[in-house]
């Protein structure tokens, strides 16, 4: 079987259509995989990069739309006589965001892994003049959530191979409009585990890649008015060819949160990427390209008010070496 993502007819907006074949040679068309019905889309959406699977008990179709807002996002439902009913809709990459056309696999163990090709946000230019360009993502494990609405995001436990040097707080009191640096969590290739709560606070969370002076950083922050989880990178760099200047510069997604609750939120820093899960509801990538030689101090805040942070845990992270039999390791620290 063969899904082609498409538009339907004009101002009908997305759909897919089913082919099988016997031999990979001569194809027959089968029906429309699905009909949007608009509830989600719009009428000049597309469906590129289908990839469709069993998640849970219900069936997903993970795809990419290229008309604004683009983005990576899903459709949830069931899937009766070679036919898939959507049920419900969710976005992965929020406007302003780079994660482009994920795919994935199932493992050994049975875990979903998605993988997704991560936009520069460099011109083209500037990629030809560096000698490299494209990056992917971390893998990611995907689960259906509780609700089976909406899918679930961690990042696979394998990761922890790589960190190194230990650094952490507990119980730490964050005053209203006021900034606590975290000189033990300064890098450019990190990991961050913290527990948070607002005590009043509108906004509050983490800065990263800040320079000495202020002029670049960027914020990982929850708000509450709406509640979101966002990443502002409106100062993560002076770089005049950065093609996200044409987008929002605050990506910011919908999140579950009220005054006094727990929230966890895991940062991976890799260089020029940022990728954040707000606990297991969100999953947000950034490209950020920092130009400060020293902008690697990372600082906790609050707005608006008070917010008191129960945990917090930051690892320097290691690189990695491939070995002649194509076994990935850590690089052993030094």
């Amino acid at each position: 079987y063969a899904l082609t993502g498409t538009r339907d007819t004009p101002c009908n907006g997305d759909t897919q259509h089913l082919f099988r074949s016997r031999d990979l040679a001569a194809w027959e068309y089968v029906d429309r995989f699905y009909e949007s019905d608009r509830r989600w889309t719009s009428g000049k959406d597309d469906c590129s990069c289908p990839d469709f699977f069993e998640l849970g008990s219900k069936r997903i179709l993970l795809h990419y739309c290229h008309h604004h807002p683009h983005g990576s996002r899903y459709y949830l439902g069931r899937f009766e006589d070679q036919r898939f009913y959507p049920e419900a809709f969710d976005r992965i990459n929020w406007p302003g965001g780079n994660l482009h056309a994920p795919r994935t696999m199932l493992d050994e163990k049975g875990r979903r892994i998605l993988f997704a090709n991560l936009n520069e946000g460099r011109s083209m230019n500037a990629c030809v003049a560096s000698g490299w360009m494209g990056v992917l993502s971390l893998p990611v494990i995907i689960s259906l959530a509780p609700d089976r609405n909406t899918i679930c995001y961690e990042p696979v436990p394998e990761l922890q191979a790589f960190r190194q040097d230990l650094a952490q707080r507990q119980e730490v009191g964050i005053g209203t409009d006021m900034e606590i640096p975290l000189p033990e969590a300064r890098g450019d290739c990190l990991e961050l585990d913290l527990e948070m709560e607002p005590r009043g606070a509108s906004e509050f969370g983490l800065k990263v890649r800040c320079a000495p002076d202020g002029s670049e950083e960027t914020l990982v922050s929850f708000t509450l008015e709406p509640p979101t989880i966002q990443i502002d990178f409106q100062k993560a760099s002076l770089r005049d060819d950065l093609t996200y200047h044409q987008d929002p510069r605050i990506q910011a997604a919908p999140f579950d949160l009220k005054q006094g609750d727990c929230v966890k939120l895991r940062i991976f820093l890799d260089r020029s990427v940022l990728e954040v899960f707000a606990g297991d509801q969100r999953y947000l990538v950034q490209r950020i390209f920092p130009t400060h030689p020293d902008g690697l101090d990372v600082k906790l805040y609050s707005r608006g008010g008070p917010t008191y942070v129960r945990r917090l845990r930051a690892w320097q992270m290691g690189g990695m070496i491939v070995t002649p039999d194509h076994d990935i390791r850590p690089k052993e620290s030094g």
